[in-house]
């Protein structure tokens, strides 16, 4: 039984594993977050979520880099969109927390 790496696609195996990586961490904010309850759980969720997208988006730029995946023109959308959605989550979080800290 000859095993050839060459014929293995490291990016995929790659891309596998951070796909697996990143559902774990959203399964880990959710379930962390609910512990908290109320407006600081909301708030430290929404927060923890837009560092999220906004790590998927610097990880797919590294990758990029790398060569691990091909740079198209609906991957640099992604990437952008990624990018405001997790700053749109970002700011959403720090003002319920704002709000939080009126109560």
């Amino acid at each position: 039984m000859d095993f050839d790496l060459h014929e293995l696609n490291v990016g995929l195996i790659i891309q596998g594993l951070i796909v697996a990586i990143i559902i774990g961490m959203f399964y880990t904010v959710w379930a962390t977050t609910r512990a908290y309850g109320g407006i600081i759980g909301k708030s430290l969720r929404f927060l923890a979520f837009g560092i999220l997208f906004i790590s998927i988006a610097v990880i797919e730029k590294m990758l990029l880099n790398f060569n691990v995946i091909e740079a198209t023109a609906n991957l640099s959308m992604v990437q952008d969109l990624m990018n405001l959605v997790g700053l749109g989550l970002l700011s959403w979080g720090f003002s319920k927390l704002a709000a939080a800290s009126k109560v």
